[in-house]
C-alpha cells in the first residue's frame, strides 16, 4: 500500500502543477494580448487624431491667409492715400467711397464679419455694415490698447468678444495706422467669426463621441473657438491644458499625449483622455483635438471581453480536466498506462495552447509589418508630391518654350515655302530650252545667231536669265541666313529652358536683372507677335541669394499672366513693364505692370486662393503656388488693379540676404 500511496500523491501534484502552469500561461497570454492590443489601439488613434489636427491646422492657416489677404488689400489702399496727420486721416477715413471699398473687400470673403476703421481716440470712423457708422468707441478693447503702446504695424489677433450687431462671437485681426512721423492715427480691423471655425470642427469631428472636443487657441493659450461651442470659455487662458504640455513645455510643433488631469471645461480628474495639439503654419495659433478613453478604447474593450471570455472558457476546461484527471487518478492509481495516457492528453492540450499563442504572436508581427509598410508608403507619397510640385512649375517653363519654338518654326516654314515657290516658278527653268536650241544649231550656229529671228534674241535671253539667276541667288542666300538665325533662336530658347531645370531648395547668389532677362527671352516671340512694347527698369548690380529656380518660376508665371492679359485686351498701345530694385530696409522688390484687361475688385480678393481662376481652361494653381512660394522664401506677393480694362500691377517683395556684391 505504501508504494501506491506514493504514486498517488506524486500524480496529484503533477496534475495540479501542470494545471496551474496552464492557467498561468493562459492568463499571461491574455494579459500580453490585452496589453499589446491596447498599445496598438492607442497608437492607431494617436495617428488618427494627429492627422486630424493636420487637416484642422491647414484649414485654419488657409482661413487666416484669406483674411490676411483682405486685410493687406485694405491696408495698402489706406497706405497709398498717405495720411499725414490725425485730421488728414479722419477726413480720408470718413468718406463714403471708403465704406464701399470696405464692403467690396469683405463681400467675397464669407469668414469676415465686419471691417472697421478706428480713430486714435477709439471712435469708429468707417464701418462696412453701414454708412455713416454708428457711434461706437472701442478704446477699451484689447487690440486697440495693444496698438496704442506698440508703434509697429504688425498684425494683432484679439480675444473673442460677443458682437452686439450680429450676436456672434468674433475676434479681430488689426493693424496700426501711422502718420508721416510715426504718430498713432488709428487702427484698421477685420472681424472673423469664431463660430465659423466651430461649425467646421463639428462637420469633420462630429463622430468623435461624447466629451470629445476640438479647440483653436492663440499662442498664449487663449481659447479662440471650440466645438462643442462653449461661450463661457471663449477668451479664457487654459494654462493647465494638454496643449501647454505639448507645445509650450515640450517645445514641440505637434504631438499627442494621454492624461487624466482636470479638463478646462470639466473638473473631473479621473477622466482619461487622448489629446493632440499642432501649431498652425505661419500664424500664432494652435489647434487641439481631445477624445475620451471611451472612444479610443471602444474597440479594445470589445476585444478584451472576447479575450477574457476565451480565457475563462479555457480555464474552465482546464479545471474540469484537472477534476476528471484527479478522479481518474484515484480510481486507476495502480494502472500506470492509463495515467500516461492522461498525461499525454494534458501535454497535447498544452501544445495546442502554445500554438494558439504563436499564431497570435505571428498576427501581431504581421500587423506591425503592415504599419511599417504604410509609413514607408507615406514617405514615398510625400516625396512624390514634392516632385509633382516641382514639375508643375517646370511645366510652365516648358509651355513657354514650346510656344516660342512654335513661333520660330512658323517663320522657318514661311522661309522654306518662299524658297520652294521661288525654285518652282523660276524663269531659269528655260535654260534647258536654250541649251537644246544651241545644240540643235551647232552646225550653223553663227548664221543662226545673226540671221534667224530666234537666234538674234538668244543673247538678250541669256542676259536676262543671268540677271534673274543673280537676283534669285541673293534672295536664296538671304532666306538661308534667316533659316540659320531661326534655328539659332531655337537653340537659344532650349538653352534658356535648360538653365531653369535645376532642383528646388538650392540657394544661389545671382544678379536679379540677368534672371529677369533670361525669363523674358522665353517670351520674345510672344511680345513680337502681339505688338507688346516692353520696358525694363532693373538695377544691373542688384544681387539676391536664394532659390533661383523657385524665383524664376514665380517671375515666369507673372509674365505669362501679363502677356495673356495684354493679348486679350483691345488696347492699341500694349505696354508691359518690369522693374527691380533694392529698398532701404533690406528688401528686394520686383514690379510687373501691364495695361491689359485688368482685375475686377471682387476678383482681386480671391486672386491667390487655391483653385480660383478666371481663365476658361485655367487650373487655379499658378498664382496660389506663386504666393505660397513667396511666403516660403520669407516674402510676399501682392496684386493691384484700378478695375476692369485698367491693367494690373503685381509686386513681389523678398528679404535680401545676399552678402556677395558684384563689381
Amino acid at each position: 500500500m505504501i508504494p501506491n500511496t506514493v504514486k498517488k500523491i506524486g500524480g496529484t501534484r503533477l496534475i495540479l502543477g501542470i494545471g496551474i502552469g496552464l492557467v498561468l500561461i493562459i492568463i499571461g497570454g491574455a494579459l500580453f494580448s490585452a496589453y499589446t492590443l491596447r498599445e496598438s489601439t492607442r497608437e492607431e488613434w494617436s495617428q488618427e487624431i494627429e492627422n486630424l489636427t493636420l487637416i484642422i491646422a491647414e484649414q485654419a492657416s488657409q482661413t487666416l491667409f484669406s483674411a490676411n489677404v483682405a486685410m493687406d488689400s485694405m491696408y495698402e489702399t489706406i497706405k497709398t492715400a498717405h495720411p499725414k496727420d490725425e485730421k488728414d486721416f479722419v477726413q480720408f477715413a470718413s468718406q463714403a467711397g471708403l465704406h464701399n471699398l470696405l464692403q467690396d473687400r469683405i463681400r467675397a470673403n464669407p469668414i469676415i464679419d465686419v471691417a472697421t476703421l478706428i480713430g486714435n481716440n477709439g471712435e469708429v470712423l468707417n464701418f462696412s455694415r453701414s454708412f455713416p457708422p454708428p457711434e461706437i468707441n472701442v478704446a477699451d478693447s484689447d487690440f486697440f490698447k495693444w496698438h496704442q503702446t506698440h508703434k509697429s504695424n504688425d498684425l494683432f489677433y484679439s480675444r473673442p468678444v460677443l458682437s452686439k450687431a450680429s450676436n456672434q462671437w468674433i475676434f479681430f485681426l488689426s493693424r496700426r495706422i501711422n502718420g508721416a512721423n510715426g504718430e498713432f492715427l488709428g487702427v484698421l480691423s477685420v472681424a472673423i467669426s469664431s463660430e465659423v471655425f466651430s461649425k467646421f470642427y463639428e462637420k469633420i469631428s462630429g463622430n468623435l463621441g461624447f466629451n470629445s472636443s476640438v479647440s483653436l487657441y492663440r499662442d498664449d493659450l487663449t481659447l479662440m473657438s471650440r466645438w462643442p461651442f462653449t461661450e463661457q470659455l471663449l477668451g479664457e487662458q487654459n494654462l493647465s491644458s494638454s496643449t501647454k504640455k505639448i507645445i509650450v513645455d515640450k517645445k514641440l510643433s505637434h504631438g499627442v499625449l494621454i492624461t487624466n488631469s482636470p479638463r478646462f471645461s470639466d473638473e473631473n480628474p479621473t477622466n482619461y483622455r487622448m489629446a493632440a495639439a499642432r501649431e498652425v503654419p505661419r500664424y500664432p495659433f494652435i489647434v487641439t483635438v481631445v477624445i475620451t478613453e471611451d472612444l479610443y478604447l471602444a474597440n479594445w474593450y470589445r476585444s478584451i471581453r472576447w479575450i477574457w471570455a476565451a480565457t475563462s472558457f479555457s480555464m474552465s476546461l482546464i479545471a474540469l480536466s484537472i477534476i476528471l484527471l484527479l478522479k481518474a487518478n484515484e480510481k486507476i492509481n495502480l494502472e500506470f498506462s492509463e495515467r500516461e495516457l492522461a498525461q499525454s492528453a494534458l501535454k497535447d492540450a498544452h501544445e495546442k495552447l502554445e500554438i494558439r499563442v504563436q499564431e497570435r504572436t505571428a498576427e501581431l508581427t504581421r500587423e506591425i509589418s503592415i504599419r511599417q509598410q504604410a509609413q514607408e508608403e507615406l514617405f514615398r507619397v510625400n516625396k512624390r508630391i514634392s516632385e509633382v510640385s516641382h514639375r508643375a512649375g517646370m511645366a510652365e517653363v516648358a509651355n513657354s518654350v514650346l510656344h516660342n519654338i512654335g513661333n520660330v518654326l512658323n517663320s522657318i516654314n514661311v522661309s522654306i515655302s518662299q524658297m520652294k515657290n521661288q525654285l518652282k516658278n523660276t524663269p531659269l527653268l528655260s535654260l534647258t530650252k536654250v541649251s537644246d536650241l544651241i545644240n540643235n544649231q551647232k552646225a550653223n550656229l553663227s548664221n543662226f545667231l545673226t540671221q534667224d529671228e530666234k537666234g538674234r534674241q538668244l543673247p538678250q535671253l541669256i542676259t536676262m536669265l543671268s540677271n534673274q539667276w543673280e537676283t534669285e541667288h541673293k534672295s536664296l542666300i538671304n532666306e538661308t541666313d534667316r533659316l540659320n538665325s531661326s534655328i539659332q533662336h531655337v537653340n537659344d530658347i532650349i538653352s534658356k529652358q535648360q538653365s531653369f531645370s535645376g532642383q528646388l531648395g538650392i540657394n544661389e547668389t545671382f544678379k536679379v536683372a540677368e534672371l529677369i532677362q533670361s525669363v523674358l527671352d522665353l517670351h520674345l516671340s510672344t511680345f513680337g507677335h502681339s505688338s507688346i512694347e516692353v520696358t525694363l527698369e532693373n538695377d544691373p548690380e542688384l544681387t539676391w541669394t536664394g532659390d533661383k529656380n523657385k524665383l524664376s518660376q514665380i517671375i515666369l508665371n507673372l509674365i505669362t499672366n501679363a502677356t495673356e492679359s495684354l493679348a486679350a485686351s483691345n488696347t492699341k498701345d500694349r505696354l508691359f513693364k518690369i522693374s527691380s530694385h533694392g529698398t532701404g530696409n533690406g528688401l528686394v522688390e520686383l514690379r510687373i505692370i501691364d495695361n491689359g484687361v485688368g482685375i475686377k475688385p471682387e476678383v482681386l480678393t480671391k486672386l491667390f486662393s487655391y483653385g480660383f481662376t478666371t481663365k476658361q481652361y485655367g487650373h487655379g494653381f499658378g498664382l496660389h503656388a506663386s504666393a505660397i512660394a513667396a511666403n516660403e522664401m520669407g516674402g510676399t506677393l501682392r496684386a493691384y488693379s484700378d478695375g476692369e480694362g485698367l491693367g494690373a500691377t503685381f509686386i513681389l517683395t523678398l528679404p535680401n540676404h545676399s552678402k556677395e556684391i558684384y563689381t
